[in-house]
This record gives structure tokens, sequence and C-alpha cells, in this order.
């Protein structure tokens, strides 16, 4: 795991600002696969399209940053608070989210399969069309959550919170929901 010091961490996310801020034509795209960021405060970032592969943000606090089409594949997001931020169409597949909060999330077509949300806060979340093929979900709370549209194939949902979700058009083909909370779910018509 690669460590980097607070002032190369601010030049990173200067660079990147640059970056996006001149339609990908000066600065650099941040890059930061493999890194130790845990426990740092990153609440309202912007690392939309950033290279975050393998990286570790264990117990930091990405509350309402924008991680929109970011690469979070393989990386460590346990006990992280996540709440309202946008992951939209941002590669999650494989990584760590163990008992985090997600609450109000936007994860709309983003790719979640094989990732570890078990006991996360999702509560109210937007999975639209979300890939959670295998995911583990075991105990997350997914009250009030939008999954139209989601694949949840072969997904581990045993003791969810799914009381009020929107399950329209998701696909739940070799889903494990033992005793999951179904009440009020909203389905096709």
């Amino acid at each position: 795991m690669r460590m980097i010091k607070q002032k190369d961490l601010k030049l990173v996310l200067s660079n990147h600002k640059i970056w996006l801020e001149t339609q990908f034509t000066q600065g650099f795209r941040a890059d930061l696969s493999g890194t130790d960021l845990r426990r740092l405060n990153l609440s309202k970032v912007d690392l939309r399209w950033a290279d975050l592969r393998g990286a570790d943000f264990s117990e930091s606090n990405f509350s309402e940053a924008n991680l929109f089409n970011a690469d979070l594949s393989c990386s460590n997001l346990s006990k992280a608070n996540l709440s309202r931020s946008v992951f939209r169409e941002a590669n999650l597949s494989r990584a760590y989210i163990f008992n985090s909060n997600l609450k109000e999330a936007n994860l709309s077509a983003a790719n979640l399969s094989e990732s570890n949300l078990s006991e996360s806060n999702l509560n109210r979340a937007d999975l639209r069309g979300a890939d959670l093929r295998g995911a583990n979900l075991i105990k997350a709370g997914l009250n009030k959550a939008d999954l139209s549209g989601a694949n949840l194939s072969n997904a581990d949902l045993r003791e969810a919170n799914l009381s009020e979700a929107d399950l329209r058009r998701t696909y739940l083909n070799g889903t494990d929901m033992r005793w999951a909370d179904l009440k009020d779910v909203i389905r096709e018509g």
C-alpha cells in the first residue's frame, strides 16, 4: 500500500480540479490507486473520473463527494461515511464497503458486482440500474432504496431491510432473500 503525504494529496486534488475545469486539457487526472487514505476528511471532494483502484478509504469521510465514473474497484471503503455522495456510473466491483453509511447516496448505474456491502446503510439510496450481481448485502439497510432496474442476480440479501424499497424491473435470479424485511416493497403492478 502506497503512502501519500498531505501536501502531495493536495497537489493531486488541485491538478485533478484543473483537469476537470479545462475538460481534460490541462492538469492531471487523479491517480490514487493503491494508496493508503484511511481516516481522511474528503467531504465534498470532486473526484469524477479518478483512478482509485485498490485504495484504502476505510473510516474516511466522503459525505457529499462527487465520484461520478470513478474507478474504485477492489477499494476498501469499510466504515466510511459516504452519505449523499455521487457514485453514478462508478466502478465499485469487488469493493469492500462493509458497515458504511451510504444513506441517500447516488449509485445509479454503478458497478457493484461482487462487492461486500454487508451491514451498510443504503437507506433511500439511488441504485437504479446498478449492477449488484453476486454482491454481499447481508443485514444491509435498504429501506426506501430505489433498486428499479438493478441487477441483483445471485446477490445475498439475507436479513436485509428492504421495506418500502422500489424493486420494479429488478433482476432477482438466484438472489437469497431469506429473513429479509420485504414489508411494503414496490413491485410491478
